[in-house]
């Protein structure tokens, strides 16, 4: 078969934008489309890069305020008490009485209430959570204490509270910071002087508090104010503070004698024998006096006759 010239050129010719067309869209055409991805998915990065690169430059600068954050938060988290108990609530009242004579009649103690964490962990969680690091405090003393479990109740005994301190230290250190929150009622009578004074006094405290709310009405009987005082008491725990008990001052236990009636015997005794004495001197002087005029009377009748 003879081809012309011609037919091979043109043969030549279709056969180039053959491979030129195979070669764009099995070559050229994935390669374009590769490149722009690429160029797409470094976009991100070059800006990632850009901000790592000016968050390298300003590195002191950083950690400087992380440092001076971090100082504020822990001053500021220091000043949560560990833990809020009934106790406190009690001296609370007794200090606002003796500090400012105001009267509290009644103290009401609330149960401790789940704010909020610093994590965003739900009260159901942390609960598991503390029950679970409690468990493992308590399993590293437990094989001992059921060793010896009715033969030495002294080294069983410090064994638990060794373990129960484990647990304690656990709950406080190792867990997310938790904030809770107990509502103390404190009822009162009082001038409308010392109502202005315990605002003061709480917000002076050293433990985060504050008045929750307030009812005062008038007596007009008496002339004081009566009403309640909602005062809220903040706790945190996971921040490593120990809880302290608060100074309740000298604190009388009981009495000698329960019924008095001891007292009472020898206090009518003395009475009595005060009495007595006072009866006797009287009817001493009156017969002194007596006798007195009557040795005298027979002296004034000589001396007449």
């Amino acid at each position: 078969m003879n081809i012309s010239m011609r037919d091979k050129k043109l043969l030549l010719m279709f056969s180039g934008v053959a491979v030129f067309g195979l070669g764009w869209f099995f070559g050229y055409r994935p390669q374009m489309e590769e490149a722009a991805n690429i160029e797409a998915a470094n976009k991100p990065l070059e800006e990632r890069l850009s901000n790592l690169l000016e968050l390298a430059g300003n590195r002191d600068f950083y950690i400087s305020e992380t440092e001076n954050a971090q100082n504020k938060i822990n001053e500021y988290v220091s000043k949560f008490p560990s833990d809020v108990k009934e106790e406190n609530g009690i001296v609370l009242a007794q200090n606002i009485e003796n500090s400012l004579g105001m009267q509290i009649s009644n103290v009401g103690i609330a149960t401790k209430e789940f704010v909020a964490s610093i994590d965003g962990s739900t009260e159901e969680e942390i609960a598991e959570q503390n029950e679970t690091m409690s468990e493992q405090a308590n399993s590293q003393t437990r094989e001992q204490i059921d060793e010896i479990e009715g033969t030495d109740s002294k080294a069983a005994e410090e064994l638990q509270n060794a373990s129960d301190i484990a647990a304690a230290q656990a709950d406080s250190t190792s867990q997310t910071p938790v904030l809770y929150r107990t509502q103390d009622t404190l009822e009162f009578t009082g001038t409308y002087a010392n109502l202005k004074d315990v605002v003061a006094y709480l917000a002076e405290q050293t433990g985060r508090l504050t008045v929750d709310n307030m009812n005062a009405s008038y007596d007009t009987s008496t002339g004081y104010l009566t009403g309640s005082i909602v005062v809220n008491m903040f706790s945190m725990t996971g921040t490593g503070n120990i809880y302290t008990e608060p100074d309740a001052g000298q604190v009388a236990y009981g009495t000698s004698n329960l019924f008095g009636t001891l007292e009472q015997a020898a206090a009518a005794n003395a009475a009595q024998t005060s009495e007595e004495n006072g009866s006797d001197g009287q009817s001493d002087n009156g017969q002194e006096g007596e006798n007195t005029d009557e040795t005298a009377a027979p002296a004034d009748g000589q001396g007449q006759s």
